[in-house]
Order: structure tokens, then C-alpha cells, then sequence
């Protein structure tokens, strides 16, 4: 897909070349370059393995450029149209669920996260600060007492401006995504479901309205342990790939992969 080559050990390469053969001088000129190579800082990987000790689950720490939605995207359009299960190149991974970004599991880690995903789908309320007013009366006299030319015209600009964004806004809102917030809570007692569901869909606007039946979007929530990811997904294309469930795309009839549902029943 992104046409990355898989390392190569450096090690594993000067020993396939190397002679089976060699003298006293030569193996321990050998070791003395493999010591050389190991105190080489390793190379970034794209793909990492990350162990977090939970059953069942593992998690793949990506880079540049891969886009952990987009790679999911693929692997599942993949499953779903595979011919037959014998073909299947996934084995022994049940479901997929992307994370485009991460944080500490707290109120504050959740609110960070939330604001650096969501911006890109949503618009949000802004989010509060201590003592905001203090600071922009303070702003207000210093303008008031150093007023410069042409003060009118910046004035008539200002109010364009804000009106060029008004509009903006209310086509935004005429067209604004509906969503659904799904979570999943592995290793945590901390935080409760209710309050992280409230939290996040406090940041929303109200012009973006919950649709939990056909979503326009879906906020997928992953808190393991201490840590959370949050990313957004196309509600309807989530619902065809099964929830990006890979065993459930590879079990589908030929009608349901050609796009006929019959008689299929929905994927929990």
C-alpha cells in the first residue's frame, strides 16, 4: 500500500554474505563491527509493536506515512472483497479500530486529545479559561488609549469580517454532521462512560446533533489503562465494513459482498 520495504537486520545480512570458513583474526573482527553496529542509534520503524499488557489486544505504533485510518480502511475493503475465506490474509486479528491520536486517560488528557481530533470534523466550543475577562478589558483601555489612523475603515473591515463568518457559520450549520460517540473502557475503573461521553459531546456545538442510528461520524473513544485514543470515522462506511470486524467481512455471503444485504443481520 505505501510500498515500505521490511528492514533487514545488519547482522543477519553480513552473516548470509560472509564466509562459513573464517580464521581466529577474521570472527573476532567480525564481533568487534557487529558491537560497532549495535551501539548505532536503530532506525525509526513505521511500524512498532507496543506491548500494554492487556489480553487480547496489541496495539501498532505508526508513522509517515501511513495513516492508521486509512490502513484500516484498506485492510478491511480487502477482507470484504476477498472471494473466500481460504484466501484470507488476516488470520488472527478479529477487529480493527484506528486511533489518530493519543493522551493520558484523565479529564484534562481526554479534553487534549478531543481538541487536537475533533477540530477537523466538528466545531467546538471554546474552551474556558480563568480570568478571560480580565484580560480582554485590559486589551479594550490599551487599544482605547493608543488609537491610530485610518481607526474607521479597520472598524468597517472588522464588521465585514465578522459577517463573512457568520454566514460561514450558518452554512456550516445547515450542513453541520450528525454523530455518535461509541467508547470502549479495557484495565480502567477510573473514569465512568457517562461522564467521558458527556465530556466529549460537551465540546460539540449544538449545531452538530446525536444521531446514534445513522451517523453522520462516529467518535471512537479507546481508554486502556492510563491512556486514551480518539479518532473519527465515517458513520455509514463503519457500518458496511461491520465495524471494521475482519472476521465478519470475511464470513460475508457473495450477495453481501456485491452489495445485496439479503437477509444479514447487524454486527454488534
Amino acid at each position: 500500500m505505501y510500498g515500505i520495504k521490511p528492514p533487514v537486520d545488519a547482522s543477519e545480512a553480513q552473516a548470509q554474505s560472509g564466509d562459513e570458513t573464517e580464521d581466529i583474526e577474521a570472527s573476532i573482527q567480525k564481533e568487534l563491527d557487529a558491537m560497532k553496529e549495535s551501539r548505532k542509534p536503530k532506525e525509526r520503524r513505521v511500524f512498532s509493536p507496543v506491548s500494554v499488557g492487556i489480553e487480547c489486544v496489541f496495539f501498532m505504533k505508526t508513522m509517515k506515512p501511513v495513516d492508521p485510518y486509512q490502513l484500516v480502511l484498506q485492510i478491511c475493503r480487502d477482507a470484504q472483497e476477498c472471494p473466500s475465506p481460504k484466501d484470507r490474509k488476516c488470520k488472527y486479528i478479529n477487529r480493527l479500530t484506528p486511533v489518530m491520536d493519543t493522551d493520558k486517560a484523565t479529564e484534562k488528557g481526554i479534553q487534549r486529545v478531543a481538541r487536537k481530533v475533533l477540530p477537523s470534523f466538528f466545531s467546538l466550543n471554546e474552551e474556558e479559561k480563568e480570568g478571560g475577562d480580565e484580560e480582554e478589558g485590559e486589551g479594550e483601555g490599551e487599544g482605547e488609549k493608543k488609537p491610530t489612523e485610518g481607526s474607521d475603515e479597520k472598524t468597517e473591515e472588522a464588521a465585514r469580517a465578522a459577517e463573512s463568518v457568520a454566514e460561514a457559520q450558518q452554512a456550516e450549520a445547515s450542513s453541520a454532521f450528525t454523530y455518535a460517540i461509541r467508547h470502549t473502557m479495557r484495565n480502567h475503573t477510573i473514569l465512568k462512560s457517562e461522564a467521558v461521553i458527556k465530556m466529549i459531546a460537551g465540546m460539540v456545538k449544538p449545531e452538530h446533533k446525536v444521531n446514534l442510528r445513522t451517523p453522520d461520524k462516529v467518535i471512537l473513544v479507546e481508554i486502556f489503562q492510563m491512556f486514551c485514543g480518539i479518532s473519527v470515522v465515517d458513520g455509514k462506511e463503519w457500518e458496511e465494513l461491520k465495524r471494521y470486524n475482519i472476521n465478519a467481512l470475511y464470513d460475508m455471503t457473495g450477495e453481501q459482498k456485491s452489495g445485496n444485504p439479503g437477509k444479514a443481520t447487524k454486527e454488534e
